[in-house]
Order: structure tokens, then sequence, then C-alpha cells
């Protein structure tokens, strides 16, 4: 074919591009607005499959924007979270997201070792209360009560011990160097290892019980003993008197004897105590009670001399004996005197057991919000 007969490209659109064909100018949104121009229900001579089509094409133009939009949406809260979740510095302590794990697992175990710690406060009460009969029944002379606050307060000092020690292995509080919260802190959030620390503390903090009870102890067995002294003496002075009464001046001097050395012990414990206390009020006590002693020692011996004839010897016995016993006290009222001074060593270490429990109680409160466990 000749290229004479080949028809003019303005004669036909069929040999135009595809291309070619599209309005680009008239692609818009607005060219599928529909217009009672475009829709007359009344006219018959709308073509209906024209406008079918252009209604497919803008209901699907209007279905392609809105994706986009929920796309975009979608975009930019997906990426305001990765934001929120990389904003944390990697040096912050606040680190959930990497710590929420080991930190369950640790809180379990600080959650455990607190509900022991309540049952250790448990023993720590019992503690104080034996301190507090000690210093009553001492006061009373009771050695039967004491003997009874020494059992239950050993038993007592024996379980906190041995319940501090294990629950301080179980929770690994020792050693606890100043470089280890640089280390727990890769593991464990700064909440969890403040906790740790406040129960390894509260765990401390019943230590020094052991120490203070048997001091307490000891100090008591002291005061004890002199009170058995002076009552030992005093019921031999009691003897010696009614045998020198009927005139049986050797059986006295021999039950003098006995008391003398009654009090001679109590002096040696005083000397003692005195060097590192305040005991003057004993002290003078036995030493007034010596003085009388040895006034009566001297009338008896007199006696014994003189066939019990009253001669200068014996009536100058009578004077010195006479004078020692004006400077003793006229009751036993003195006695509790004595006990109290000795008690003072006593009474600072119930008052440290009182503390002590006081601090574990304080403790307990602060970990558990105030609730009671254990118990």
């Amino acid at each position: 074919m000749s290229s004479s007969n080949r028809p003019s490209p303005s004669d036909s659109d069929a040999a135009r591009r595809p291309l070619d064909l599209l309005q680009f100018d008239h692609f818009g949104p607005e060219e599928f607005e529909l217009t009672p121009k475009d829709v007359d229900l009344e006219d018959g001579d709308y073509d209906g499959d024209g406008w079918r089509a252009r209604f497919r094409s803008g209901t699907a133009w209007v279905l392609v924007r809105l994706a986009w939009i929920g796309l975009a949406a979608g975009l930019s809260l997906g990426s305001a979270g990765l934001v929120a979740a990389t904003g944390q510095s990697p040096t912050s302590d606040d680190r959930p997201e990497l710590t929420y794990g080991a930190d369950q697992v640790l809180s379990a175990r600080l959650d455990a070792g607190v509900q022991d710690l309540a049952k250790l406060n448990n023993e720590v009460i019992v503690l104080g209360q034996m301190a507090r009969n000690v210093l009553s029944d001492l006061s009373q002379i009771n050695q039967v009560g004491l003997s009874a606050d020494y059992q239950d307060g050993d038993t007592a000092v024996k379980n906190i011990d041995s319940g501090a020690a294990a629950l301080s292995t179980r929770l690994e509080c020792k050693p606890w160097p100043t470089t280890r919260d640089a280390q727990l802190a890769r593991t464990y959030s700064q909440a969890l290892i403040d906790r740790w620390h406040a129960v390894c503390a509260a765990i401390e903090s019943v230590s020094p019980l052991a120490d203070n009870w048997t001091a307490m102890e000891n100090g008591a067995g002291v005061a004890m003993e002199v009170a058995n002294d002076i009552n030992a003496h005093d019921q031999s002075i009691k003897g010696a008197l009614q045998s020198a009464t009927t005139g049986r001046y050797p059986d006295a001097l021999a039950q003098l004897s006995t008391a003398a050395a009654s009090v001679a012990d109590a002096q040696g414990i005083a000397t003692d105590l005195a060097k590192v206390g305040d005991v003057s009020t004993l002290t003078e006590w036995l030493t007034r009670t010596k003085t009388f002693d040895d006034a009566l020692g001297l009338l008896w011996q007199a006696m014994i001399d003189s066939n019990g004839r009253v001669t200068i010897q014996v009536t100058a016995a009578l004077k010195a004996e006479s004078d020692a016993q004006a400077l003793l006290p006229d009751n036993n009222s003195i006695l509790q005197v004595v006990l109290y001074e000795l008690a003072g060593d006593l009474t600072s270490d119930g008052l440290a057991i009182e503390a002590a429990k006081g601090q574990l109680a304080t403790a307990l409160s602060d970990l558990t919000g105030g609730m009671v466990v254990g118990q």
C-alpha cells in the first residue's frame, strides 16, 4: 500500500496512541462529581452505561484516596510508637522494657524474704518481752522467774541468729561492695535494687541482739549473785544473833564467819563493777555491813573472854556495835536501791533490744506498706 492511501492523523482517532487519548487536564476528583445535568431521570435519552462507568470510576477513586489516608495515619502512629520506645537513653536507670523479666523474679524473691523477715520479727518481739521480764524478776529477786527468762530468751536469740543468717544467704545480702549496684543495674531496675538494699538492711538490724541479750543475761546474773550474797549474809547474821542471845557465843562467832564470807564475795563483785560503772551505793552499804559484823565479833569475843561479865572491854565493844548498827538502814529497801543501781547497764541493754525491735518493725512497715505479714 502506498503512503498516499493512508488516512491523515487528524482524520481518525483510531491511529492515535492510548496515552494520547487520555485528557490529563481533566483527571481529578471534580471529573467524577455527578450533577443534575449528568443524571436526569426524566430524560430518556441519557446514556445509562456511560453513567454507570463514571460512577464506578469515581467510587474507585474515593476508595483509593481513603486507603492512602489510612496508610499514612498508620505509618504516623507506628512512627510515634517507635520514637517512644527508643526515646529513652541507653544509660537511663528507668528501663522497664529491659528489666521487666528479671524484676519479676527478684520481686518474688524479695516478697518471700519479707515474709520470713516478719516471722523473724516475732522472735524479736519475744526477746524484747524477756528483757523486760528480766528487769522485773531481778527487782523482785525472783530466781525462778529469771531462770525461765534466760531459757526463753536464749531460744529466741538462737532462732533470730539462725533465721537471719539463712535469710541473708538466700538473698545474697553479703558481701555488698560499692560496685555491686552498678553491676545489678544492668539487670534490675533501680527501684528493685533499692528494695533489695532495704530488706538486707532490715536483716542486718537484728545482728546486735545476741550480744545485747548476752550482756543483759550476764549483768542480771551478777546482780543476782550480789543479791544472793546479801541474802545469805542476812540469814547467817540472823542465826548468829539468836545464838548470842542464848549465850552461845562460839556458835555465834562461827555463823558470823559464814556471813563475813558472803560480804567478802559481794565486795569483790562490787570492786569489779566499779571499774565499768557506778556502784557507790552497793560499796557503801557493804562497807557499813562489814563494820557492823566486825563490831559484833569483837563484842562476842569480849563476852567469851570475860566469861559473860561486863568489863571495860565489853562496854567498849557494846558502844562500837551500837554505833555501827545506827549506820545501817532500818529496812530492806536499800536492797531495791542496790539492785536498781546494778540494773543500770541492764537497762541500757534492754533499751538496745527495744531499739532493734522498733527498727525492724519500721523497716517491715515500709517494705509492706504498713501491712502485717507472716505473723
